[in-house]
């Protein structure tokens, strides 16, 4: 199979997957109320989500040494595929909770063995454009996905929506993946991969760049999960007027990767991160400044926000372009321990979000508090 084809399906794969952070996002008050469950269910379901795909990545990593990164794509594809379709069916709550948590692992995988697979098959400032496409695929799933599920909420129900993400999935995985593990198999590799990991979480020119792409993630992660309730219930938002969100969020986000996919050389990508970084803070500063003049203005939130995609959009594929050039060795174990760090981060924040409750005035303080962590990061970065 081609570099190209390659790139297409795994973006595809890793756009279903992270699907499942925004998708259902809109949907999220629906499903509390048909599933009776209680005020906290919206947090515990992004936060088991979450919590699922950074406890399972280093398993993932070793098990793409093992069977090689497509292979472990293919399969964890169609798991993730049956998994989502018992969501849709999931009777109760708590059913319904314990699904999102391994719904979320085998995402893990599937971001894993995508971004092994770029590694194998790209290097210098080919890899940070083949990274700005897969963050496209993110961008689809942070807006487009967004506002497709409000739109067939709206017209349906919740059960519906996530028959449609659980059919592609195993239809991909069923028509696609054997062909793909056929003809690109990696040999595992015999390095010590602990001694490998070790090295590398010491080292500042992989851990500072793998921090600084994290804490801009954490901010959307943060944003995804707070502002469905927040703008429904503070800004009076209907569920229709949320999902139309997600056309400037993808729009910013697309802008974002575009930048760095066009101004990548292979040499600049340290001068990129850093002036992204400070573009992500300087949004984070509009933000609390806009929000506290105009209390009662949702755009005082959102536009800012956006700001802070486009520069998020940039630093993500460069942070993880950089950090895969310090790694030696196979592919999947590097980028599990990015994946583990950037999902503990995300899960965490999530956490402190849920704790001390909704507002948008705990929204802007996580935000500029996590833009300013990703600033310091890229600062001291050598």
């Amino acid at each position: 199979m081609t570099k190209r084809r390659i790139l297409y399906f795994s973006c595809l794969a890793v756009l279903l997957c992270q699907s499942g952070i925004t998708f259902y996002l809109p949907m999220l008050p629906a499903i509390a109320d048909d599933l009776n469950a209680t005020d906290e269910f919206a947090a515990l379901s992004l936060s088991l989500f979450l919590g699922g795909m950074g406890a399972c990545v280093m398993l993932w990593g070793r098990l793409g040494v093992t069977l090689g990164s497509s292979r472990m794509l293919t399969w964890t594809l169609l798991l993730y595929g049956c998994c989502t379709f018992l969501l849709a069916v999931s009777p109760v709550a708590w059913a319904f909770l314990v699904l999102r948590l391994l719904q979320g692992a085998l995402a893990g995988g599937i971001s894993v063995a995508a971004r092994a697979l770029l590694v194998e098959q790209y290097d210098g400032k080919d890899l940070t454009r083949a990274y700005s496409s897969l963050s496209l695929c993110f961008v689809l799933s942070l807006g487009a996905s967004q506002f497709i599920g409000a739109m067939i909420a709206t017209l349906t129900n919740w059960r519906v929506a996530m028959l449609l993400i659980a059919m592609p999935c195993v239809l991909m995985a069923t028509l696609k993946g054997w062909n793909i593990a056929a003809q690109h198999i990696v040999l595992p590799c015999r390095t010590d991969e602990s001694t490998h990991l070790h090295k590398l979480i010491v080292q500042p020119r992989f851990i500072l760049p793998v921090l600084a792409g994290g804490f801009g993630y954490s901010i959307i992660v943060v944003f995804s999960s707070t502002a469905p309730l927040l703008l429904q219930q503070s800004f009076n938002w209907s569920m229709w007027e949320y999902g139309l969100l997600g056309w400037p969020i993808s729009i910013a986000y697309l802008l974002g990767t575009r930048l760095a996919s066009t101004l990548a050389t292979g040499n600049n990508e340290v001068t990129m991160l850093r002036f992204s970084s400070a573009l992500l803070l300087l949004g984070a500063l509009i933000m609390l400044i806009a929000s506290s003049l105009l209390k009662n203005s949702a755009y005082a939130i959102w536009l800012p926000y956006c700001l802070m995609l486009v520069a998020q959009g940039m630093a993500y594929p460069v942070s993880l372009s950089l950090a895969s050039r310090q790694s030696t060795g196979a592919a999947s174990p590097a980028m599990a321990l990015i994946a583990l760090v950037h999902q503990l981060l995300a899960a965490l924040t999530n956490l402190i979000s849920s704790a001390v409750g909704t507002s948008p005035t705990v929204l802007v303080m996580l935000c500029a508090g996590l833009a300013s962590l990703a600033w310091l990061a890229t600062r001291s970065s050598p």
